[in-house]
């Protein structure tokens, strides 16, 4: 299945990022993070498999991430976001890519926070813009991008229908 599309048309008048709750640090991705961003991408991401290869390969390594930004709780890494740039698919965007928080730390805001972090990565490397490509069934985060003025994208005739479930989905659940 096609995953769907969301834009931010415009960096501008981003909201800054807000305060973490006490005992939460955001900050750069740093290798010994290795580890826990395989777990918190593992435990975030349940229909994809991750290791420290996979991380490597899809983040920490790819040329095309720019940065990569963690939450931290203790010791513990407990969100993650990355800013990928993909200039001949999205030219002048910035790329929102594997937004991530461990099921055990959500509904502290933490996603908004790692995602603003990336969205203001995204104003520093000069975009204009920001894409996202996520699932259906992500109606959580599809619900904080919504509030950051994400809109729906619809590159595939399936989009329509889907965006439409969605919708009545968000309307008649309390995230």
């Amino acid at each position: 299945m096609v995953h769907l599309q969301m834009r931010l048309p415009s960096l501008e008048q981003l909201p800054p990022i807000p305060e973490l709750p006490s005992g939460y640090v955001l900050r750069e991705y740093k290798e010994s993070d290795l580890n826990g961003l395989v777990s918190v991408l593992d435990r975030a991401f349940d229909d994809v498999e991750w290791s420290p290869e996979t991380v490597r390969e899809r983040l920490i390594d790819a040329p095309d991430v720019k940065k990569t930004y963690v939450i931290v709780h203790g010791d513990t890494l407990v969100a993650t976001a990355s800013a990928r740039i993909l200039p001949e698919e999205f030219p002048d965007s910035g790329y929102l890519h594997w937004v991530g928080v461990d099921p055990d730390y959500r509904g502290k805001e933490l996603g908004r926070a790692v995602t603003l972090a990336v969205l203001h990565e995204f104003v520093r490397l000069g975009c204009k813009n920001a894409v996202l490509e996520t699932q259906d069934h992500r109606l959580a985060a599809i619900k904080v991008y919504k509030k950051l003025g994400f809109e729906e994208h619809h590159v595939h005739e399936s989009h329509l229908l889907r965006w439409a479930a969605i919708a009545d989905m968000l309307a008649s659940v309390n995230l």
